[in-house]
C-alpha cells in the first residue's frame, strides 16, 4: 500500500501540472512487484510495462537497486524510439559504491530528463552521474495536497497501530492521562521461542488482543496481506484491509495519531497533520530526515510540519515544470 500512496500522489500531481495532456498510470515490472524468483513463473507472467508507450515515462519508488534488472530493457526501448523518461521520488539506499557506479554509468549512458531523489543518501550517491538532478522528497508526504480523501467517525476516537516486523506491542496509558502519542506507554512483545515474526504471526488469533486503550479504539491497518491468510489479517479487533490504497488515507486522516514500524504509514500520518511514533531502524527512513523530521530522538515521536510540506510541494512543482 505504501507504493500506492506515493504513486497516486505523484499521479494526481502530474495530472494537475499537465491538465491539458493525457496522464495515465502504467504498470511496473512484475518481477519487482511480486518478487518473482522462479524462472518458469517469470516466463509465464505478462509484463505489460514492456508494451506500454508514452512520450514521457515516469518511474518512482525505491527502484534503483533493481534498475538494471527490472528497468534497463524498458529504458533502452524508450531511448530507441526517441521518447523520454524521468525518475521522480526515487531511492537507492545502502548500495555499495560498486553498485552505485554500475547504475550511475547506465543512467549516464541513457540519461533521464529529470532525476528527483526522495532522500539525501540517494541524491549524494547519484549526483556525480546525473546532470539534471534534484534533492527531492517522497511524494507520500503530498497525499493530503493531491488526493481527495474523506473523514469519518467511529464510536470512539481511535489511533492507528500498524506493525509488520514484530508483534504489536501492549499499549497502556497512565491513570488520569489522556490517550496521546506522548502519553501512550508501549511494552514490546517477544515472539514465541524468539522465532521470526513471519512465522509466529500465524498464531496471533490464538491470543487475546486489545480492543482499546484510554477510551481510544486501536485500529490496525494491514498494508501487506494475502487473502488466503485471513487468520492473520483479522486476528485483532478493528483490522482494516482494502484493495484500494486511497481508502487507507481516509482512515489515517480520521485518526488521532499513528504508531507503526512502517515508513509510509508514518509518512502519510504526518502528511495529514497527525503526530506519529516510528519504531523501526531502516535506511528508507531517510525520507524523514529529508523533510526535517527527527525520528531518532524522543522515542521515535515526530510532529507534523505543514508549512514545510507546503514549501517542498511548491518547489517540486517548479522543478518538474522546468524539466518536463
Amino acid at each position: 500500500m505504501g507504493d500506492g500512496w506515493y504513486q497516486f500522489a505523484l499521479y494526481f500531481l502530474l495530472k494537475k501540472i499537465y491538465s491539458e495532456h493525457e496522464v495515465s498510470i502504467g504498470e511496473g515490472p512484475m518481477r519487482r512487484s511480486f518478487r518473482i524468483n522462479n524462472p518458469k513463473q517469470l516466463k509465464n507472467c505478462l509484463d505489460i510495462m514492456l508494451y506500454q508507450k508514452a512520450d514521457v515515462h515516469i518511474f518512482s519508488g525505491p527502484i534503483l537497486p533493481s534498475l538494471l534488472r527490472d528497468y534497463k530493457r524498458k529504458i533502452i526501448e524508450i531511448n530507441k524510439r526517441n521518447a523520454q523518461y524521468a525518475l521522480i521520488s526515487v531511492s537507492g539506499t545502502s548500495l555499495s559504491q560498486d553498485r552505485v557506479n554500475k547504475i550511475g554509468n547506465f543512467l549516464k549512458e541513457y540519461p533521464p530528463i529529470l532525476f528527483i531523489s526522495r532522500d539525501e543518501e540517494t541524491y549524494k550517491a547519484f549526483y556525480p552521474f546525473i546532470k539534471n538532478i534534484y534533492n527531492g522528497i517522497c511524494t507520500a508526504f503530498l497525499v493530503n495536497k493531491t488526493i481527495p480523501t474523506y473523514c469519518f467517525e467511529l464510536e470512539k476516537p481511535f489511533f492507528i497501530s500498524s506493525f509488520y516486523t514484530e508483534p504489536e506491542p501492549f499499549y497502556s496509558v497512565r491513570n488520569g492521562k489522556d490517550c496521546t502519542v506522548e502519553n501512550l506507554q508501549i511494552q514490546r512483545k517477544k515472539t514465541f521461542l524468539r522465532m521470526p515474526y513471519t512465522y509466529t504471526r500465524h498464531f496471533n488469533f490464538l491470543h487475546s488482543q486489545q480492543d482499546e486503550v484510554g477510551n481510544h479504539l486501536i485500529v490496525r491497518t494491514i498494508q501487506g496481506f494475502n487473502p488466503k491468510f485471513n487468520h492473520i489479517n483479522f486476528a485483532m479487533p478493528h483490522s482494516f484491509i482494502s484493495f484500494n490504497p486511497i481508502s487507507y488515507l481516509g482512515v489515517t486522516k480520521s485518526s488521532k495519531f499513528v504508531v507503526s514500524d512502517r515508513v509510509h504509514a508514518c509518512a502519510i500520518g504526518l502528511a495529514y497533520g497527525k503526530p506519529v511514533k516510528f519504531s523501526f531502524n531502516t535506511p528508507r527512513a531517510g525520507i524523514f530526515d529529508r523533510m526535517g523530521f527527527d525520528y531518532k530522538s524522543n522515542k521515535g515521536i515526530m510532529y507534523p510540519n505543514m508549512e514545510r510540506i507546503d514549501e517542498e510541494y511548491e518547489k517540486l512543482i517548479a522543478v518538474i515544470k522546468k524539466s518536463i
